[in-house]
């Protein structure tokens, strides 16, 4: 791949280092990190490179700043470099110097800002895993659109990402499920039943009820024992529910790699080897826990239970295994399932959880810790809430889920793409108010559309040229020096940044960045458009402000690929 002016400039800088350590002893050669000056007359690039090699060079920084300048050989782009206080070294480049980067990125296409790592350890990234006892709601699309975009950026950036989904399809909500759905099948028999309020309401439990009948009989599951019926009616309605969140989910672009059930772990008997081993390792005693803290019991009764010794390992209280009845608590099935996708070769795992799962981060970690040795694993990342609104007025429940309104409804009514970038416009860590009418908005009030509406101009730019028979000039051949306007020097500066952005957002779990940096892009372009004429007779300039717009289409398009949006030619 091409380096671009600011790694030539760096490597550059890089070289003269080496060179003035050539005779030193050092534990490890400081690194050049070029940044952006805040202010425009201190230059294109600053760098401090001489304030760390000052203590290894026993000189103070600006005598090391000189002797840098005195070795280092700049590409011809750089204009000048100057010396700034103590031993800031400020690069200024010559009009037009960083304008070539537009070719790179047209040379380079789809791959423009990734990096091929084939080498990198594999990154297990496990995100919505929703009870399947129901559809998706949109505060698990949240999460859904958070992960499969961070997979996507962190792919781009080199990591070897595995994208899977846990099915809670052990325990007592599977039993809620199944006499849930059992209660509706009586009722369309026409037997009067009671539906309780610990039952699951929402006309998706009839749809489900009915879904079964169709190709069994009634009288099969009314001759079963009870424990036997809700047995296969749990299975039957998991299995309906699971093809619904995977309908779901395709309906927002999102495909798993792997799709693993609880319900395997208990059957392999890997939850009961978990605790045999951990008992061999004398991990687990006897032992009595302390009321809840945070809350007033009255009449504290405490019971002797087979505790995990969690508090050795960075927990704030042992965490019991087993519960009264002799069955594996939930905690267990999960720290087996963790171990499991440690033995599958997974040292690096990620987990996105929602906000109120954020006390159950510390145990599961020290769980891991003691198992396998690794520290702060799983990576937890956790999703706050989406509250909807229309014209800024909370949004009713859904009929169909009973309790909230279901992802499917909000991707029915203003479509996948507004639904993907609105999500990603946040933090995940702030909770989010999403407007329906604001999402369907055809303005620039709207992000997706504001976006969009830049990739689609740029198109309709090129259109025009094809119309008026300009015939774009080999990318090779442009002079994209003549490119020397402040919105153009903006633009590009703009187009520079996507690699940089991209590994950040990758190295701090942060997709959101992706989304910010368009409607950023976007704006440049939307400013250097309004302010300088692009269909024109200077034939020159005309091909170089071309390839800048066809330039920052491509990172307009690679950008919104990333983040699961599409990139329309025409609006």
């Amino acid at each position: 791949m091409t380096l671009s002016l600011k790694d030539l400039i760096t490597q550059a800088l890089q070289d003269v280092v080496s060179a003035l350590l050539a005779d030193v002893e050092a534990n490890k050669t400081p690194s050049v990190i070029l940044t952006r000056p805040k202010q425009k007359e201190h230059g294109d690039y600053a760098v401090n490179i001489a304030m760390p090699l000052a203590g290894l060079l026993k000189q103070n920084p600006r005598q090391v700043a000189e002797s840098i300048l005195a070795k280092v050989q700049f590409p011809d782009a750089v204009e000048s470099a100057d010396i700034a206080g103590p031993g800031f070294i400020n690069i200024k480049l010559k009009a037009g110097g960083e304008s070539d980067i537009i070719k790179d990125i047209l040379n380079q296409a789809e791959a423009y800002g990734c990096v091929d790592n084939s080498n990198s350890d594999r990154v297990n990234l496990e995100f919505v895993s929703a009870n399947p006892t129901g559809p998706m709601h949109v505060g698990h699309g949240r999460g859904a659109v958070v992960g499969d975009s961070l997979a996507n950026v962190m792919k781009a950036r080199g990591y070897d990402v595995h994208k899977e989904y846990y099915i809670n399809d052990a325990g007592t909500q599977i039993g809620v499920l199944a006499n849930s759905v059992w209660l509706r099948m009586q009722e369309l028999q026409g037997i009067d039943i009671t539906f309780p309020d610990s039952a699951y309401p929402g006309d998706y439990i009839i749809e489900i009820a009915k879904e079964i009948l169709e190709p069994n009989n009634f009288a099969h599951f009314e001759a079963m024992d009870e424990t036997s019926r809700l047995k296969e009616l749990g299975t039957l309605a998991v299995a309906a529910n699971m093809a619904m969140i995977r309908s779901d989910l395709k309906q927002v672009g999102i495909e798993f790699d792997q799709y693993f059930s609880e319900k395997t772990l208990h059957e392999s008997g890997k939850v009961t080897q978990l605790i045999e081993k951990l008992e061999t390792d004398g991990l687990i005693y006897t032992g009595t826990l302390p009321p809840p803290k945070g809350k007033e019991v009255k009449n504290y009764n405490p019971i002797e239970q087979r505790l995990f010794r969690t508090t050795d390992f960075g927990d704030d209280v042992d965490r019991p295994l087993m519960k009264q009845d002799g069955t594996a608590t939930y905690f267990a099935a999960d720290i087996a399932y963790h171990a499991d996708k440690f033995e599958r070769g997974f040292k690096h795992m990620i987990d996105i959880w929602g906000a109120d799962h954020g006390g159950y981060i510390t145990r599961v970690q020290a769980a891991m810790k003691a198992l396998t040795g690794l520290d702060k694993q799983p990576e937890v990342l956790l999703v706050q809430m989406v509250n909807l609104t229309r014209d800024g007025v909370p949004f009713k429940m859904s009929k169909r889920a009973g309790t909230f309104v279901t992802l499917s409804e909000v991707v029915e009514e203003v479509g996948k793409d507004a639904v993907r970038f609105n999500f990603m416009t946040r933090r995940i860590e702030s909770q989010f108010d999403f407007d329906l009418e604001a999402a369907k908005a055809k303005d620039a009030e709207n992000p997706v559309y504001y976006v969009q509406y830049a990739h689609a101009r740029i198109h309709a730019v090129l259109r025009k040229a094809e119309t008026e028979g300009i015939a774009l000039a080999a990318i090779n051949d442009v002079d994209t020096s003549l490119l020397v306007s402040d919105e153009a020097n903006k633009l590009i500066k703009m187009l520079m940044s996507y690699p940089d952005m991209l590994q950040t957002a990758a190295e701090r779990r942060e997709p959101y960045r992706v989304a910010t940096y368009i409607m950023q892009l976007a704006a440049a372009f939307h400013s250097f458009y309004h302010k300088n004429r692009v269909i024109m007779d200077d034939e020159a300039l005309m091909q170089a402000r071309l390839l800048l717009l066809r330039s920052t289409a491509q990172v307009i398009k690679n950008a919104l690929s990333l983040l699961g949006v599409s990139a329309p030619e025409a609006m």
